[in-house]
């Protein structure tokens, strides 16, 4: 007993230097009152601060005075929403040079009590953080290099590349996870391999999506038809939560639109409200209305969830910017590309604990 509790003891440590020590992620870990308790290799070398120089001091040493208020609304949303990525900032090295960043955090836990943070640094090219200022100015840029050298194609080539050796890891973990008399370590390994093939596939789709935005093909179509398709394919989750649905469709005229495209923003729209509801009392309720004076079609989707939180809400429509675990922050980010490319808007009003309402303008009335 007392052997094998010194070999586990051996591979936890093995696995604490390779997971975090010796890591290309760059990682922090800090607690309650904010003083820097880990950092790894990767941090010291990317902000240039001698070994073990950054233990023991408060973390806002490393932020712009400027930004410490802004640092503890980000805290606050991490407590609230127990993960948040891709948060901007600029942080400071030891040689007093200033870096542009993301910075992703989550709670660590003792229990219920919250004991600290794990932070998650990522360098931002100049090129991303100016594209994160102004989303419609990376369209317009990629526009204006054309279709065949834009950062669209090349994502779609790469995720095309990636999408089959993708698929060949996810299938071989599902057939080793059903065979018989496999050691609890293996199946947890081989667990772990199928979630992340599966992240990675998820994250494949998003970004093909994000390929094909500016190829929308408009067509005279019924939103309506639209919100019904969708509810189709999201009934049986619905039901499985028992979530009270609303649809009010009025009698409204068609628009120029794609329905590819304009299914994918919907379905993840009132996807994004389910997982926003409480465990009982959930509703969601669709809306679509013809505003005559404004000559505008709109459709309106509402929950009575858990809400947004105001400094969240202010990054929604950032590329790669997400509350969620396993979100990659492109979601919305490619609505309102798309909202864009079909000359329309898509608005976010929300309060914290009260809900939110997302609503999708068209001015292409047929």
């Amino acid at each position: 007993m007392v052997q094998k509790k010194y070999l586990l003891d051996e591979i936890k440590g093995s696995l604490f230097k390779t997971l975090f020590d010796d890591s290309f992620e760059h990682m922090i870990v800090i607690d309650k009152s904010l003083t820097v308790q880990l950092v790894n290799k990767s941090v010291l070398d990317l902000l240039t601060y001698p070994a073990n120089d950054l233990v023991g001091k408060s973390f806002k040493t490393l932020l712009l005075s400027k930004d410490h208020a802004e640092f503890d609304k980000f805290l606050d949303t991490v407590n609230k929403e127990t993960k948040v990525k891709n948060y901007k900032f600029y942080l400071q090295t030891f040689h007093k040079s200033i870096v542009r960043l993301f910075l992703s955090a989550g709670v660590l836990k003792n229990g219920e009590d919250i004991c600290g943070y794990y932070i998650n640094i990522s360098p931002v090219h100049p090129d991303d953080w100016s594209s994160l200022n102004d989303p419609q100015l990376f369209q317009s840029m990629s526009k204006k290099l054309g279709r065949l050298t834009s950062i669209g194609q090349i994502t779609s080539v790469f995720a095309h590349d990636i999408k089959n050796p993708l698929h060949v890891i996810l299938s071989t973990s599902e057939l080793l996870l059903s065979a018989e008399n496999l050691s609890e370590d293996i199946k947890t390994s081989v667990s772990l391999m199928e979630r992340n093939a599966k992240r990675a596939s998820k994250i494949v789709k998003t970004l093909l999506d994000f390929s094909r935005s500016g190829m929308c093909q408009l067509r005279p179509y019924s939103i309506n038809e639209v919100v019904e398709y969708c509810f189709d394919l999201i009934e049986s989750p619905l039901k499985t939560i028992n979530v009270k649905v609303k649809k009010d469709l009025e009698k409204i005229p068609n628009v120029f639109l794609d329905p590819n495209y304009l299914n994918s923003v919907v379905y993840n729209l009132i996807a994004n409200a389910m997982e926003s509801l409480p465990e009982n009392g959930g509703e969601i309720t669709v809306k679509t209305v013809y505003d005559k004076e404004a000559n505008e079609v709109r459709l309106t989707v509402e929950d009575n969830g858990k809400g947004i939180e105001p400094n969240v809400l202010s990054n929604l429509f950032h590329p790669f910017f997400t509350t969620k675990e396993k979100g990659t922050g492109l979601g919305l980010y490619l609505a309102r590309q798309i909202m864009s490319e079909h000359s329309g808007k898509i608005l976010i009003k929300s309060q914290p604990r009260k809900g939110t309402v997302v609503i999708l303008i068209f001015s292409k009335i047929v």
